[in-house]
């Protein structure tokens, strides 16, 4: 009897994993430096990075739903450029850049600091 309860566990535990992960799409999080990505100016502009100092530039579409935020907070797009550019003298941050890959936009862009 325990093993029928063990399998039907096991067979809805499975169910639940696949419908948790049809409901999230598929995302790519670059962690670049401060100095390696260039913030969008509009809410539907273009986000650049480079992963590495050797990597070429990527750029990606951001839209008004990408979402800027600092320390789990979210914020404006013109405040987020502001901070951007005063962390980027610094130039020790790493700035998060999260893309869906099933519709290739950027979805959130932000940082964590110390």
């Amino acid at each position: 009897m325990d093993m029928i309860k063990t399998a039907i566990f096991s067979l809805v535990l499975m169910m639940s994993a696949t419908a948790f992960a049809e409901n999230y799409p598929p995302t790519r999080t670059y962690e670049v430096l401060v100095g390696e990505v260039r913030i969008p100016s509009a809410d539907n502009g273009t986000i650049t990075v480079r992963e590495c100092a050797e990597c070429n530039y990527e750029t990606h579409q951001v839209t008004p739903r990408t979402t800027y935020a600092l320390n789990g907070k979210n914020m404006k797009l013109e405040d987020f450029r502001a901070l951007v550019d005063a962390l980027r003298l610094e130039g020790k941050h790493v700035v998060n850049v999260r893309r869906n890959l099933d519709t290739d936009t950027i979805t959130k862009v932000f940082i964590y600091t110390q």
